[in-house]
């Protein structure tokens, strides 16, 4: 008897799963939902138009990636990363993406490091706002901000060239939810200058064709992010 093909979860469509992780993910990612936010399948599965079941295997899957926490008889929650784990992360995303720009500085094209510019003009921009008023609640520029960094990091990785390379980094930015590095800049205009002024210079470093200074910031740069999420991490834990 020839053997059978194993059952999907809940007779879930792996597509439709994989599109509903996708949105979870995407929601967790821009800080629509807050380190601590529970998921209400059913709410969720309200919102995109489908049944209970597609929802609750994509809850076990991002369970099991580590981005949310499935809690007994209270349901899933995005889940606040352990210091251990927050801090791995930032040690591979450092040489990982210190390769990135080193490999960046050699290969940028014009219209990427327009790109690039571009990006630190947006972090000093949120800087300005929040300086002269324009945000006087921190939380409205976060879009902004996290715009921001993204587009730098990601231009900086795309100029290396390597694709295999932005997948690996990009899992890694998935298991650190965007709020969270927010939480730990956002309240201090003095941290949001220092980390803008470490993209400047990495921003110059590339321009200027320096590998190896390009890399030694890029990881300097990884690791003070570090401490500082793992100083907010610390702060989080102690209030719950």
């Amino acid at each position: 008897m020839a053997p059978t093909s194993p059952a999907r979860p809940d007779g879930a469509d792996a597509d439709l799963v994989g599109s509903v992780v996708a949105a979870i993910r995407e929601r967790i990612s821009t800080g629509q939902f807050p380190v601590g936010t529970w998921l209400r399948q059913e709410k969720l599965a309200t919102e995109l138009g489908i049944s209970r079941m597609p929802v609750r295997e994509a809850l076990r899957r991002l369970q099991a990636a580590g981005t949310i926490e499935i809690l007994a008889n209270r349901g899933a929650r995005v889940r606040l990363p352990s210091v251990r784990d927050l801090s791995e992360v930032y040690e591979i995303r450092g040489v990982l993406e210190g390769h990135a720009a080193a490999a960046a500085s050699q290969l940028i094209t014009s219209e990427q490091l327009a790109r690039l510019r571009h990006a630190h003009e947006l972090f000093l921009q949120v800087i300005a706002d929040l300086e002269d008023g324009r945000g006087r609640r921190q939380d409205q520029r976060r879009p902004s901000w996290h715009e921001a960094n993204s587009l730098f990091h990601g231009v900086i990785v795309e100029a290396s060239g390597n694709r295999n390379l932005g997948q690996v980094i990009e899992g890694l930015h998935q298991r650190v939810p965007f709020n969270l590095s927010w939480l730990a800049l956002g309240n201090d205009i003095r941290l949001l200058r220092q980390n803008a002024a470490e993209h400047g210079r990495i921003l110059a470093a590339v321009d200027a064709g320096q590998a190896d200074r390009a890399r030694t910031l890029t990881m300097a740069h990884a690791r003070r992010a570090r401490e500082l999420m793992v100083r907010k991490l610390d702060e989080l834990e102690l209030r719950s």
